[in-house]
C-alpha cells in the first residue's frame, strides 16, 4: 500500500523512516530518497546507527534516483545512441526554450541538464514502456521518500507512475507547510500542486483509492505556544489540523513576542537567539550572524530572532494574509524554535503579540 505521512515541524518526520526501516521485515530490500544533500547525509547517517550492519537501506538523492534507475539504463531508447555521462548542474540548452530533441535535455558530453533533469526523467520512462518499473521491481520492495513536498512538476508524474506499479511500495513523509524549496522551478507541469497546494495533490490520490494519507499533528520541537502561533500563518482553507506541543521543557523565557529595533542589543544578550530572515536584502544593515529562513530548514534552535519583510509585519500588526510561499518561510522559520520566537517590528504595540521590552522578560 502506497502511503504519505503529512506532518507538522518537529514531528519526527525523518525518524519515522529510520523506524520503518528498522523495526520492518528484514528480507524487503528497501530505497530511501530525500532532495538536499544534507537531508541525504543526515538519513544515511540516522540508518547506519539505527539499522543492524548489512540491512541498511540504499539512500539516494532525487537527481541520483532520476539518472540511475530512470535515465541510464534506458535513454538510447528515447533518444538512440546517447548514453548518460553525468550532470550538467548550471547549464542550459544551447537554443534555450526553443531547443527540441536531444540537445534541450543532454549536452554535448551527454550530461543531463539540471534544469530539463525530471521531463528527461519523465519521457525516458514513458519511453521505456514498463521496462524502467520493472527493473525497479526486481531491486526494491519498499521505497522512501523524504521531504516530498520538495517534489515538484514531472518529479510529481513519476511519482504517480511508482504509485501505479505493482510490487512496491512508496512511502512519502512531508510537510506541505514547508515548501521553501523546489526541484523544478521553470517546469509548468502540475503548477495547480506547487508549494502547499500540493496537499490538493494528496487528497485527489487519496481519494482515488492510490493512496493512504495520514496527518500528524503533534510536535516535540516547539512550545505550544509556538505551536499555536504556527497554526494561524495559514488560513482556514487549507483545513490544517491543530498542532500539539509534546514539548515539556519550561524556561524563564517562553512564547512569542514583538519588540522594538532599539530592544534588540540587551534581548540579544539576555536571550542569544538565532537571528533569522527571509532572504539577504532584509535588514541589511543590520550586522548580526543571520540565517536565512530556507537555510535553516531541519535545524532547531532554543530561541530565535526574526527580522520581518513588510508584509509579515502587516500579518503580525492587520491580520493580512501571506502569499503561499511567504507563509511555508515564515512558517518554517517561527517552528525552528523550542522555547521563544520575537519578531522586530516597527510598533510592537500593534501586533497581538507580548511585548518585550528592556528590564522585563
Amino acid at each position: 500500500m502506497n502511503r504519505a505521512t503529512l506532518a507538522v515541524a518537529g514531528s519526527r518526520k525523518t525518524q519515522s523512516i529510520v523506524d520503518a526501516c528498522t523495526n520492518g521485515p528484514t528480507n524487503v530490500r528497501r530505497l530511501a530518497v530525500t532532495y538536499t544533500i544534507s537531508g541525504q547525509t543526515e538519513l544515511e547517517r540516522r540508518l547506519r546507527s539505527a539499522c543492524p550492519p548489512g540491512a541498511v537501506p540504499e539512500v539516494v538523492g532525487w537527481y541520483a534516483f532520476l539518472m540511475r534507475h530512470c535515465i541510464r539504463p534506458y535513454l538510447p531508447l528515447k533518444y538512440p545512441g546517447r548514453h548518460l555521462r553525468g550532470l550538467n548542474f548550471d547549464g542550459k540548452p544551447t537554443g534555450g526554450l526553443y531547443a527540441t530533441g536531444a540537445p534541450r535535455f543532454l549536452d554535448s558530453d551527454n550530461r543531463a541538464y539540471k534544469l530539463h533533469l525530471s521531463k528527461l526523467a519523465y519521457d525516458v520512462v514513458l519511453a521505456s514502456k514498463g521496462a524502467v518499473i520493472d527493473r525497479l521491481v526486481n531491486i526494491y520492495n519498499e521505497i522512501y521518500i523524504d521531504e516530498v513536498q520538495d517534489l515538484t512538476g514531472c518529479d510529481l508524474h513519476i511519482l504517480e507512475i511508482l504509485m501505479n506499479a505493482d510490487g512496491i511500495d512508496i512511502h512519502m513523509v512531508g510537510d506541505v507547510r514547508q515548501s521553501v524549496f523546489d526541484t523544478n522551478p521553470q517546469d509548468q507541469n502540475l503548477k495547480k500542486y506547487r508549494g502547499v497546494k500540493m496537499l490538493d495533490w494528496f487528497n485527489t490520490h487519496e481519494e482515488s483509492g492510490l493512496l493512504e494519507v495520514q496527518h500528524n499533528a503533534d510536535t516535540w520541537r516547539s512550545n505550544q505556544e509556538i505551536a499555536t502561533f504556527s497554526d494561524t500563518i495559514f488560513p482556514p482553507k487549507f483545513t490544517f489540523p491543530t498542532t500539539t506541543s509534546k514539548q515539556e521543557l519550561v524556561t524563564e523565557h517562553d512564547g512569542v513576542y514583538a519588540i522594538s529595533e532599539s530592544d534588540v542589543e540587551e534581548y540579544l544578550a539576555t536571550y542569544h537567539p538565532q537571528p533569522l530572515r527571509p532572504k539577504v536584502t532584509v535588514a541589511k544593515a543590520v550586522d548580526l550572524p543571520f540565517q536565512n529562513f530556507g537555510a535553516v530548514k531541519g535545524l532547531t534552535f532554543e530561541r530565535t530572532l526574526i527580522y520581518p519583510t513588510q508584509p509579515i509585519v502587516q500579518f503580525l500588526t492587520r491580520g493580512k494574509p501571506l502569499a503561499d510561499q511567504s507563509a511555508c518561510g515564515l512558517y518554517v522559520a517561527v517552528t525552528r524554535a523550542i522555547s521563544s520566537v520575537a519578531f522586530v517590528v516597527p510598533d510592537p504595540n500593534a501586533t497581538k503579540l507580548r511585548h518585550w521590552r528592556r528590564g522585563r522578560s
